[in-house]
């Protein structure tokens, strides 16, 4: 394929695959209940600049409309309407019940003064009740303007300011695409400014690293809010002329089989799902239902968005292989929203899994024990003995361990190489650190954004997009991430933000968390959080959902004791460190991002607050156990 015109933007390519391949699904929507619903190219393109002339009729160009997501052509048609009119889309949650979810809303909503807000006619009402408070900067109300695109109808809650008319608005390059409120998994959510060249740029090297074509067929429960749902699951297939199907995270996480269900259906072959995603199917999909499954047609099940965790992936793979499944599909990447979404990509010519020597990763080396190019591998932590004839990589670390004696190993999925960006591991003075050193990850090239939204994120735009290397190059884009290259691919080791110091050791949060799931059934699958006790440093907390075995509070809490105390002990043993509190609370209560990543400050702040339903605790501030049997806060 020959060069693309450096002036073409996404609605260009969308509106060719409308005049040239108009019948083509361009949308497919899996609901609850009820039969699949299609939208061709040519349906979008029709409703999209309907929507648009609409828009341009109460709006100016540049500014900003809340989408607030569901699982339906709306959002869709949403999207590529605001890019007609020449609005700045920024992809949203619906408000919710929950004071904190309506308040994250709010918030986005402020941050980038948004004018208007979309939303599908089933979250209509009450998100009209929800915004009708709300002003803009300059005193304006913001409108609603509820779009359904089953009638290619729109209604907003403010006047036109002009006749509607068929607008064909052509963005440049250099103008904001849409505006993507990063997780916030460790800092206040900020808005970063994606332009459309950065998503051009992003589509061409996801495409490429990939292989993939107008045939594919994504399908993804992702929500369109989250980089990984909107830009690698809507915006990529959009791109390509390809076909996207929807479905609902709501219906996924009531009942994981619904989304293997419809990559059955639809002959997907493109799928996309962070760890916790492909977990829940591997734990709740039920014998009897696997007859209804085919995922031989999977070519790629990618994950990220956090930590990819080998055992995961090989009981998926074990799973699902007697439906199809190959394990070969799986594809761990490592990316972000100021990249706009990937930047590195799975290489199959490259090991999947790494074991690591613990002792030098704690001391931020990789050093490498084993590889493994397939997933038949025992999953969890290894013993991997020093062989005699060890190479010159593992040498240092071998020095005063003797020969034939053994150390224990961790596996960590490899993340693949860089496609679209050039990528360094940096040292704190900048400086790039040799292959085999844990390093931060900096990126640049036309994939990294052009910083975050508005005054309010000038500074933070600074920091994280104008950094200088020490041989004078930049800017580059700090990630705030730590890994290490091993045979050109990035193994992700953690965040700097979260990395515990404890007796001049670095210890990995995530590790720690899974060493605990392990110690019990009851905590097995379900997530946690290790963190610095607030105002004790080198001390830990940890909080762990938790779900006894019938009877057990009633029966006076000896299976919450026992769990919390072999908890306690083991973080203790493993980390060195002196624990403060391990704290085992009911399901639901370990505060995660809208990807499934842990938010272990806003953990420790609901910790101090007291504001968790705890089932059982072990507090240093006691010296006690204690069971509560009443529980907190549902």
């Amino acid at each position: 394929m020959g060069a693309r015109p450096d002036h073409l933007t996404l609605l260009d390519l969308v509106r060719g695959h409308a005049r040239d391949r108009g019948d083509h699904a361009a949308v497919v929507v899996v609901p609850e209940a009820g039969e699949r619903r299609t939208l061709t190219y040519a349906e979008l393109d029709a409703r999209a600049a309907a929507l648009a002339a609409d828009l341009v009729a109460r709006h100016e160009p540049g500014d900003r409309a809340l989408v607030l997501y569901s699982a339906t052509e709306s959002f869709v048609v949403a999207l590529v309407g605001c890019f007609a009119a020449g609005l700045v889309p920024v992809p949203s949650p619906l408000p919710g019940g929950q004071a904190y979810q309506r308040e994250r809303v709010r918030g986005m909503l402020a941050d980038c003064d948004a004018a208007a807000v979309l939303v599908d006619p089933t979250a209509a009402a009450e998100t009209q009740e929800w915004a009708r408070p709300l002003r803009r900067a300059d005193g304006r109300p913001v409108a609603v303007t509820v779009l359904d695109a089953a009638t290619a109808t729109a209604t907003s809650t403010t006047d036109a300011v002009a006749a509607p008319t068929r607008h064909d608005h052509r963005p440049a390059p250099q103008d904001a695409a849409f505006l993507q409120y990063t997780s916030g998994s460790t800092s206040r959510p900020k808005g970063v400014v994606v332009t459309h060249a950065n998503v051009l740029h992003h589509h061409d090297a996801f495409t490429t690293a990939l292989g993939l074509t107008p045939d594919d067929v994504f399908c993804s429960w992702l929500p369109g809010y989250h980089d990984f749902g909107l830009v690698g699951m809507l915006l990529v297939p959009l791109g390509l002329g390809a076909t996207a199907v929807m479905v609902s995270s709501t219906s996924f996480l009531k009942r994981p089989v619904r989304w293997l269900s419809a990559m059955t259906q639809t002959r997907a072959t493109v799928t996309a799902s962070p760890n916790f995603g492909y977990d829940q199917c591997t734990r709740r999909v039920r014998d009897d239902q696997l007859a209804d499954l085919d995922l031989s047609r999977l070519r790629w099940a990618l994950n990220g968005a956090e930590p990819v965790d080998a055992a995961v992936l090989e009981a998926f793979t074990r799973r699902f292989e007697p439906v199809g499944f190959r394990g070969s599909a799986h594809g761990p990447g490592y990316g972000l929203a100021e990249a706009t979404l990937t930047a590195t990509y799975p290489d199959r010519s490259r090991p999947l899994v790494v074991t690591v020597d613990d002792a030098a990763l704690r001391d931020g080396r990789l050093v490498v024990l084993d590889e493994e190019s397939g997933l038949s591998a025992v999953p969890g932590e290894q013993v991997v003995p020093v062989a005699p004839d060890a190479g010159p990589q593992d040498a240092a670390a071998d020095a005063g361990a003797g020969l034939g004696t053994a150390r224990t190993g961790t596996r960590l999925v490899c993340c693949g190489v860089p496609h679209g960006v050039e990528l360094r591991l940096v040292d704190e003075r900048g400086e790039t650190v040799p292959d085999g050193t844990v390093g931060e990850v900096w990126l640049r090239g036309g994939a990294v954004a052009s910083g975050y939204w508005g005054a309010s994120g000038a500074e933070a735009t600074a920091e994280t997009f104008g950094a200088t290397a020490a041989d004078g190059t930049g800017p580059w884009l700090r990630t705030g991430d730590l890994g290490a290259l091993h045979d050109g691919q990035l193994v992700v080791t953690g965040r700097i933000k979260e990395l515990l110091l404890v007796a001049g050791r670095n210890l990995y949060p995530y590790d720690l968390e899974r060493e605990l799931r392990a110690l019990h059934a009851g905590a097995e699958g379900r997530p946690g959080a290790v963190f610095e006790a607030e105002g004790l440093p080198g001390a830990l907390c940890a909080v762990q959902e938790f779900r006894p075995t019938p009877g057990a509070r009633e029966s006076g809490g000896d299976e919450l004791d026992d769990a919390v105390r072999r908890m306690a002990s083991h973080l203790a043993s493993v980390s060195g460190a002196a624990v403060h509190d391990v704290v085992l609370v009911r399901p639901g209560q370990v505060p995660r991002t809208t990807s499934g990543k842990i938010q272990r400050g806003r953990a420790r702040d609901l910790l101090g607050r007291g504001d968790l339903a705890e089932l059982h605790s072990l507090r240093a501030s006691r010296g006690r156990a204690r069971t509560d049997h009443a529980g907190t806060r549902p």
